[in-house]
């Protein structure tokens, strides 16, 4: 009698064990999906509406692309859910077996194998859910992309923004011909439209090493006849015209360029050093320009620069000669090393007061 009492609380103890088991609340692992879900369609969003203001997007492709990560991310909210109602229904499931099966097996398998298998828990419902979320929650990998680009445009070969993806992952990767390939069908699929051609003319160049010379400038000057205020072909336009020492066409081109970038004045800086090399090679080859960019560069009429007051301390004046040489140069606090401005003069023009600027 006291033997199968024993037994009889063996298998309570078992039985409550397995329930405790089945039947305990869960971690929501498909609530912590479906926030990973939603931070990964945030970053996406971002990316999209950086891409259309940068003119990399138009409208029509930049509603696409949000209403295909819209409906993704509905659809993998949806199966959370359903995988949330279901796990429950089959842990219950499992703990209404194993209250039947238990008392009946454990009679004739007690004596060979003991306590119940805790083994067999690992095939409960969730037990996978670890890996689930490592699969779900990590950003995918460059190749990654490349891949199910790749198979986007196989799929849906007539689906510009795909095209365009792809060649932007694949310029990102330094494959060139590769981007070649697929802005060639991107400006197929436009009928040549101006971000079609830039990106084309921009892959082509690298091809060429960095050269616009040939089919890329005129892919260039193609889209400045469609977008003629377009930042990114006017400065291609600048750098092609300046392999073809063609200076002065190079710095109207990067003067009107500096005009639709006066917001961003990292740029702005940027062009007007390629506008001042554009110069000197110009004077150095005895080319004459006539004004260049004179109405077409209000930005820099009234050149950015700093003035200031030079003179010797009195403990120096007896040390330099007036004939010395000294140069005065400006130098930005963070950045190159190179100064951005100097002036050349001597000890004998000290006091003096200086202005230093892009003309310097």
């Amino acid at each position: 009698m006291t033997f199968w009492i024993i037994v009889a609380l063996m298998m309570g103890l078992g039985i409550a064990v397995l329930a405790f088991v089945l039947l305990r609340k869960r971690p929501d692992i498909t609530s912590n999906q479906r926030e990973q879900n939603l931070l990964l369609a945030k970053e996406k969003l971002v990316e999209l509406d950086q891409e259309k203001a940068a003119g990399n997007l138009d409208e029509e492709t930049y509603a696409q692309a949000k209403e295909e990560l819209e409906t993704g991310l509905l659809e993998d909210t949806s199966a959370e859910d359903t995988v949330a109602r279901v796990q429950p229904a089959s842990a219950r499931a499992a703990a209404v077996a194993v209250a039947l099966l238990v008392p009946v097996l454990s009679l004739g398998l007690y004596m060979n194998l003991g306590s119940p298998k805790y083994v067999e828990m690992s095939g409960t419902p969730g037990a996978q859910s670890p890996h689930a979320m490592n699969a779900g929650g990590k950003t995918p990998t460059m190749a990654e992309l490349l891949i199910a680009l790749e198979e986007r445009v196989q799929q849906a070969p007539d689906d510009p923004e795909g095209w365009f993806m792809l060649g932007r992952v694949y310029q990102s990767m330094n494959r060139y011909a590769d981007a070649v390939k697929a802005y060639e069908k991107l400006a197929e699929l436009t009928d040549n439209h101006p971000q079609a051609l830039i990106a084309l003319a921009d892959s082509l160049a690298m091809v060429q090493g960095g050269k616009l010379s040939g089919r890329p400038y005129e892919l260039v000057r193609q889209a400045l006849d469609q977008a003629p205020d377009d930042s990114t072909a006017l400065w291609l336009a600048g750098q092609g015209a300046m392999e073809a020492a063609d200076y002065q066409n190079a710095i109207y081109y990067w003067r009107q360029a500096e005009a639709g970038l006066a917001d961003k004045p990292d740029y702005v800086q940027e062009l007007r050093n390629l506008i001042r090399q554009a110069k000197q090679v110009a004077a150095n080859a005895g080319v004459e320009l006539d004004d260049p960019g004179s109405s077409l560069a209000e930005p820099s009429a009234q050149p950015a620069g700093i003035t200031l007051s030079v003179s010797l301390t009195p403990e120096l004046q007896d040390k330099v000669n007036p004939g010395d040489r000294l140069f005065i140069f400006a130098k930005q606090v963070q950045g190159s090393p190179m100064p951005v401005a100097a002036v050349r003069i001597t000890a004998g023009d000290l006091p003096a007061r200086l202005t230093l600027d892009d003309s310097s």
